[in-house]
Order: structure tokens, then sequence, then C-alpha cells
């Protein structure tokens, strides 16, 4: 396994600055930044030039950063002034990210409407469109449109509907991230890594026991990760394998808790514990 990074959303409910050095301390250097608005606010113009000297303080890199998802974003919305809203929220994330020193831009297709299938054809237009105009913003500010699988209920969860999306984007500038989770609950993520193999530039880690999206670290729910390692192998992956975990109460002991999953798992995925 290649080098191993760890999301900033393991403390999304905290402050980002609260994760930062037991990131570092743990024996990361390579983080995602989330943008849950308690954890990291985008609203402040401040924000990010903020936070890039505190990651070069304790010699933390940004790889990536994910998208503002949920409440409040919604690429094919049926209301226009949401859908620009929407834009306007996820153009400052890649602005944030810029300013970070980051490359990769992971955003969902759609956001967490689960009626959407009733209007397929439309929403898949309007997810289209939105994607689109993400790319042409990354482009501008030297940053690569990384689309995520979904949740197998949300729009782009299904396979085919991802790879319709992504046959009508730009190849150039244009990656594809591969949840574990996500594609687990689907039953798809051996299916996903084969089929996207191509365009994959970004993983996000994590497990689960098989029902809901628990972000445990893997080993922790029912992934078989040394065949995720196989198929990421024989599709000749180099990227960053980022966890994306979660925990609640200690920061430090959650951190702590994912560096040991690390090492019992890929001893040599991560450096020597930092200041």
């Amino acid at each position: 396994m290649k080098e191993t990074g760890l999301s900033t959303g393991i403390a999304y409910q905290h402050a980002i600055e609260d994760v930062l050095a037991p990131i570092r301390h743990a024996g990361f250097r390579t983080i995602e930044v989330a943008t849950a608005t308690a954890h990291f606010d985008l609203r402040r113009p401040e924000a990010a030039s903020t936070l890039a000297r505190r990651l070069a303080v304790l010699d933390l890199r940004v790889h990536s950063l994910h998208a503002p998802f949920g409440h409040g974003v919604d690429l094919t919305s049926s209301d226009p002034t949401f859908r620009e809203r929407s834009l306007e929220r996820l153009t400052r994330a890649a602005d944030a990210l810029q300013t970070l020193g980051g490359e990769l831009y992971v955003i969902h297709p759609g956001g967490e409407d689960h009626d959407w299938v009733w209007d397929r054809a439309t929403r898949m237009a309007r997810s289209l469109e939105g994607l689109a105009v993400m790319w042409e913003r990354c482009r501008e500010r030297g940053l690569v449109l990384v689309v995520e699988t979904p949740l197998p209920h949300l729009l782009g969860g299904h396979l085919p509907d991802l790879e319709w999306l992504l046959e009508r984007l730009p190849a150039e500038g244009t990656g594809v991230c591969i949840d574990t989770s996500h594609t687990s609950l689907g039953g798809s993520l051996f299916d996903a890594i084969a089929r996207f193999g191509s365009r994959l530039v970004h993983v996000q880690a994590s497990d689960n026991r098989g029902v809901t999206d628990d972000h445990l670290p893997p080993g922790e729910g029912i992934i078989d990760w040394g065949r995720v390692t196989s198929a990421l192998d024989a599709v000749g992956y180099r990227g960053v394998f980022m966890l994306e975990v979660t925990g609640d109460g200690d920061v430090p002991a959650n951190v702590e808790r994912a560096s040991s999953t690390i090492r019992r798992f890929w001893p040599e995925g991560i450096g020597e514990p930092g200041r």
C-alpha cells in the first residue's frame, strides 16, 4: 500500500484546528480537509489562509478536500436559486483548496434527496450541468474534479448512472473517488474498482457492518481489505489511501485508533509520529 492519509472529518463536530496536532502526532503527514460548517467555516474569508499557516507549522500536507455535501448543497435541486447558491458554496470550497495547496476536489454528483429517482432524467441532467460548471472552476484553479461514488440510494450510487455522468465530462481534469463503504453497501465495491480503475485518482477508506455507513476504521467491519488491496493493485492505483473515519468523544484517542489500524494492516503506509 502506498501513502496513507487521514480526513479531518474524523473530528467533524470539532473545529478543524482541534484535530491537526493529534493527526501529526500520530504520524500522518497527508490530510483531506472536511468542510462541515462547524468544522471548517468556508464563509469566513480568512479561514483557508489561517489554516494554511497552521498546517505549515505542523508540516501537514493537504492532498484533497471534500466539497460541502448535505444540507444546503444540491446540484440537482428543482429550485434554480438553490442550485446557484450550491454552486457558490462549492466554489468557495475550491478557492479554499487552492489556498491550501491541495489538488483533488472531491464532490458528490447529487444531494441527500432520496426522491431524485422520480425525476431521474431531469436530475441526472442537472447533475451533469452542475459538475461541468465545477469542472471549469476547478480547471481555473489548477484542481482536479474528483467525482465520488455515493451511497447506493443517492444519485450516482448506481454505477451505470455514475458512468453516464463521467462519460459526458471531460476526461482531462476529471477523476473518480471510490468510497469503500458506500460501494460496499451497494454490493459494488470491486466492480467499481474494476470499472473505474483507469480514472481512479482517490480512495476514501472506511469500513461498515453491512447496514449503514458507519465510517469505521478498516478491520472493524465486514470489508475484505486484503481483497481491496489486491483489486487496487490490479488497476495500478498509485494514489493516497485516505482514511475517512469518524469518532465521538476524545479526538486524540480516535486519531490514534485510526493510526493503529493502518500500522496493523499496512505498516509501511504511515510515517513516524511527529510533533
